[in-house]
């Protein structure tokens, strides 16, 4: 409805004009259209070319009326009209010139996508497209990969295995005869025995002396071993090191550096850097107390563990307590006793970390609290070592019968 009432009103305004169809169709024709299509502009556009073609027999009819016409008004409508009738010529022209751009446009999209086509590699029948071919090399190169992992996972086991047999765990008395007869310790024992004045052999008649000269040099190599640093070249450091981690872990290897030294109470990567002033007889001593108490020290680093005090750092701080009160003289009566300067150290060094883990049984003790409770128990090591020795002996028997070992 709407589109009727658009046509008649385009009609109108052109025939204000043109006088009547005839002279519509004169210019229809020169567009190369229909009269009737002339009348709307809306329906000029660029797929109208069926239409055109379906309409040809109208403009031959069109043009044998307006030959009639012309020959009795003659140039009437040029003259009356001229000026508009030429807008309208130019307008016709302009609509076909786009008519015949838009018949062109699809037959220069037919040929781009031709030309496409013939970019596109041809693949022959039977062979496989890129894309597979892409897939099929990366599924190879996957399996390549997984391949080559489980080569160098099965170098890494053996590796792994022949370094477990290569390293063997170290018992104490092993570890001791090694660092006391090494070329270190050697060397050093001999250039304190050149050292030693008159005067120091005068003032030792003074105090409890050690009664032969065996004694002497055991306590001068244990004194020794605590100035002596960890030695990686020295496979005795190691072994010592390998075996406390094994036995407190229950493990048959373990790596020289990493994290894991942190479960048994040391405060890095590398355990040799918290040594301090203990030396390499810090971790003798820990080897001495997991050889002898293997069950009760185990349960001492579960205690540490439960409340985060460093279990190793402990120990080695109760090895430095015992080392004052053995260059201070304090233990040579002792010593004289057990004609060990060795047996000694280590049996007070058991009695000191004992009475501590009593201590954090019954009391709530933290890593900032614990302060105190060591500078007790350094003061009783080094005025009461034969009372503290005499308890701890007592109380690791008790232990052992409640526990049926």
């Amino acid at each position: 409805m709407i589109a009727n009432q658009k046509a008649m009103q385009k009609k109108r305004n052109i025939q204000n004009i043109i006088d009547n169809d005839d002279e519509m169709g004169e210019v229809a024709e020169w567009a190369g259209i229909s009269a009737a299509q002339a009348k709307d502009d809306d329906d000029f556009d660029f797929d109208n070319k069926q239409v055109f073609q379906q309409s040809n027999d109208h403009v031959e009819q069109a043009r044998q009326k307006i030959n009639q016409k012309l020959n009795k008004k003659g140039t009437n409508v040029n003259q009356r009209n001229g000026p508009l009738v030429n807008n309208l010529k130019d307008k016709a022209k302009s609509i076909a010139l786009q008519n015949n751009q838009n018949n062109e446009t699809p037959i220069k999209q037919q040929c781009q996508s031709s030309d496409d086509e013939n970019e596109k590699p041809r693949i022959d029948k039977g062979e496989e497209s890129p894309d597979k071919k892409v897939f099929r090399l990366s599924e190879r190169s996957i399996g390549k990969i997984e391949e080559e992992f489980e080569q160098a996972n099965k170098e890494r086991m053996m590796d792994l295995e022949k370094k477990k047999n290569e390293i063997k765990q170290i018992n104490f008395i092993e570890a001791w005869d090694q660092l006391k007869g090494s070329q270190d310790i050697r060397d050093q024992i001999e250039f304190i025995q050149k050292k030693t004045s008159f005067l120091d052999k005068l003032f030792g008649c003074f105090s409890i002396h050690l009664k032969s000269s065996r004694l002497i040099q055991e306590k001068n190599q244990v004194c020794l071993m605590s100035q002596l640093s960890f030695d990686d070249n020295n496979e005795s450091h190691f072994r010592i090191l390998y075996t406390i981690y094994c036995q407190l872990m229950t493990t048959d290897y373990c790596l020289r550096y990493g994290s894991h030294w942190e479960m048994i109470g040391f405060q890095g990567t590398d355990p040799a850097t918290d040594l301090r002033g203990a030396g390499i007889l810090g971790l003798l001593q820990m080897l001495a107390f997991i050889s002898e108490y293997k069950i009760y020290i185990k349960q001492a680093l579960k205690i540490f563990q439960d409340i985060k005090i460093p279990f190793s750092i402990t120990l080695i701080n109760i090895t430095t307590f015992v080392l004052v009160s053995l260059k201070d003289n304090k233990l040579n009566q002792l010593i004289n006793q057990e004609d060990s300067v060795i047996s000694v150290i280590n049996k007070l060094y058991f009695a000191g970390f004992h009475l501590l883990t009593k201590i954090l049984k019954k009391e709530q003790i933290t890593f900032h609290t614990i302060g105190n409770h060591l500078t007790h128990i350094r003061k009783l090591i080094h005025e009461q070592p034969q009372k503290l020795i005499r308890e701890f002996h007592q109380d690791i028997q008790r232990f052992y019968k409640i526990n049926n070992i």
